[in-house]
């Protein structure tokens, strides 16, 4: 509920001379402006300011009207949910090494993704968001609630929210671990190289900061010392992703880069911040290209979930804060709401299509109203993220699957970037592969357009090979390509095995490493079984052609009126209509 205010300034300078303008006339007296609508309903002295010390204090949205009237409309205190407007002019700071300290604005919503697993939260404020500390929890929490008690009881000192009680206080906490000093493991004319290839080759796919205040922070990590801290998990990642995509290049400290990092993450010790999504979303990039599924999995369903703690998965002005007035002093900056955005939606990417591919449920998160970022059409993200809406609702529901209306939106996502025509490919394998689970049968139109969106995957995963990018899909890709154009088994998929296992060998050589290799043997395997299973077949039907018991040539079909091309091609609807 908006309204406005009689004093536009709404941060008053605390000399009252120096709020006022020189070329007014000076006045003997001054009227004292109407009381807030809050403190005039329940009889309050007002300060008059914007918000007032009294709404600071007691949790009430502070709002002034030019209703001179005693009936004019009660306000809720914020959070309630009789309040159907939300907080309204409710900000709160998302503060943090990389993302500065400054509010989120506010901005006429638009659609989130139907896709996001979410129901959109109604306009009242419902959760609440520890500005200070960075937690975000429901009102009816146990750590909240006490504090909702003592603001209705209007205390002079209402419990702040903290979790008293939570448990019987027996054994202490767990205590931090000591952490290396990054300087110690990487230079900084090192660190600048990995930083190079880290913005070169996974920023402009995947956002975890903004590239700008993270250099100007690193800048100052290299100039002062201090204890570790979050940041240096970000640096850490940074670097240690660098390394990766620099291939032979590589530092040969990368992999204690990678548990400098972890440690940090893992450290009881640090309240979750932005920065701890962020490199949450670093540390799972990385073990997606380099360990096992079920690592990458768990990471990125951590990173979501540190996303809800931070309460990076709604907009500001649908949540309460337990200290409203840092709202209002702090400068708002719509540069910074929608770089919130893309981590958010970049955490959820990641754990959508890593939930999918491993056949395993995603995180799904209740009242997401974190709007979607504003990129261009021509951007790979909007591209990747284009694909992961395509992801079904309920892989469980057969009829979510549509693998015929998906494939033929992928076809039409451009191909903006070889990581994005590898992870169309991805998807609709995925989709194939959940069809052919379900024994769902496939047209042959649908077969064609897979095969000519997997033909353009192959392509650009040897290109990023030939240029050193081994992003996981390099390989995996490839490989998953050859045994989707096995089970379909088609005249078509099967015209295309011997280019697909050409491209998985190459690939492959460029690797040299074991689990390239295993993959070409695997995918040669395969083959031959396939091959084998089709002797046998043919094996079956010679016997049917023989003469009973004599070994008899075959009967003369010279004579006979037989449609071949209808029986080997039965999807042709000429052949079908002439039948």
């Amino acid at each position: 509920m908006s309204t406005s205010n009689p004093n536009p300034n709404p941060n008053p300078s605390p000399h009252p001379q120096a709020r006022s303008h020189p070329e007014e006339p000076p006045r003997k007296r001054q009227r004292a402006r109407k009381a807030c609508l809050p403190c005039r309903q329940r009889k309050r002295k007002c300060d008059n300011e914007f918000p007032c010390s009294m709404c600071t204090t007691y949790g009430y949205q502070c709002q002034f009207s030019h209703d001179d009237s005693p009936t004019a409309a009660f306000v809720e205190k914020v959070g309630s949910s009789n309040n159907i407007n939300g907080p309204g002019t409710g900000s709160g700071p998302r503060n943090s090494p990389v993302t500065l300290n400054q509010t989120q604005t506010h901005e006429r919503p638009y659609n989130t993704p139907s896709s996001a697993r979410s129901s959109i939260a109604a306009p009242a404020a419902l959760v609440l968001l520890d500005p200070m500390k960075r937690r975000f929890m429901g009102l009816h929490s146990v750590t909240a609630f006490p504090r909702s008690l003592g603001l209705d009881f209007q205390s002079a000192n209402p419990p702040r929210v903290h979790s008293f009680a939570y448990n019987c206080g027996i054994r202490l906490e767990e205590v931090g671990s000591a952490h290396a000093d990054l300087r110690d493991l990487i230079s900084r004319e090192d660190f600048k190289r990995y930083a190079d290839v880290y913005f070169e080759t996974v920023h402009p796919l995947f956002v975890a900061f903004d590239q700008q205040l993270f250099m100007q922070n690193v800048e100052q990590f290299w100039n002062q010392s201090g204890p570790a801290s979050i940041f240096e998990a970000i640096m850490a990642g940074v670097a240690a992703l660098g390394s990766f995509f620099s291939a032979r290049l590589g530092s040969p400290r990368e992999a204690e880069l990678v548990l400098h990092a972890k440690g940090i993450l893992e450290d009881p010790t640090f309240q979750p911040t932005i920065d701890h999504v962020s490199a949450w979303i670093l540390r799972t990039l990385y073990l997606r290209a380099t360990t096992r599924p079920h690592l990458a999995w768990l990471a990125s369903c951590t990173t979501i979930h540190l996303a809800e703690a931070t309460g990076l998965h709604m907009e500001i002005d649908h949540i309460a804060l337990t200290e409203p007035e840092t709202a209002h002093s702090t400068l708002k900056s719509e540069g910074l709401c929608e770089l919130v955005r893309r981590i958010f939606w970049t955490a959820w990417r990641n754990n959508m299509m890593v939930s999918y591919e491993y056949g395993r449920s995603g995180i799904t998160l209740p009242n997401i109203t974190c709007k979607v970022p504003r990129y261009p059409p021509n951007d790979p993200r909007f591209q990747l993220h284009t694909i992961v809406e395509l992801v079904p609702r309920d892989p469980a529901d057969g009829h979510d699957l549509n693998l015929h209306g998906t494939l033929e939106k992928a076809k039409q996502i451009p191909d903006t970037h070889p990581f994005v025509s590898m992870s169309k490919a991805d998807l609709c394998m995925s989709l194939y592969r959940h069809h052919r689970l379900l024994k769902l049968s496939i047209e042959k139109p649908d077969v064609l357009k897979l095969i000519d969106i997997g033909n353009v995957a192959i392509t650009a995963a040897l290109k990023l090979a030939e240029e050193n990018k081994f992003w996981w899909n390099v390989l995996c890709t490839v490989f998953q390509y050859v045994c989707v154009l096995l089970a379909l088994d088609t005249a078509e998929s099967l015209s295309n095995v011997a280019n697909a296992m050409g491209i998985l060998e190459k690939i492959a050589r460029l690797l040299g490493t074991h689990m390239a290799q295993e993959a070409v043997n695997t995918a040669k395997v395969l083959l031959r079984d396939s091959m084998r299973k089709k002797r046998l077949e043919l094996g079956m039907l010679e016997v049917a052609d023989v003469g009973e018991g004599r070994g008899d040539a075959p009967a003369d079909l010279n004579g006979l009126d037989i449609n071949w091309d209808m029986l080997l091609d039965p999807w042709n609807p000429t052949y079908a209509k002439g039948s």
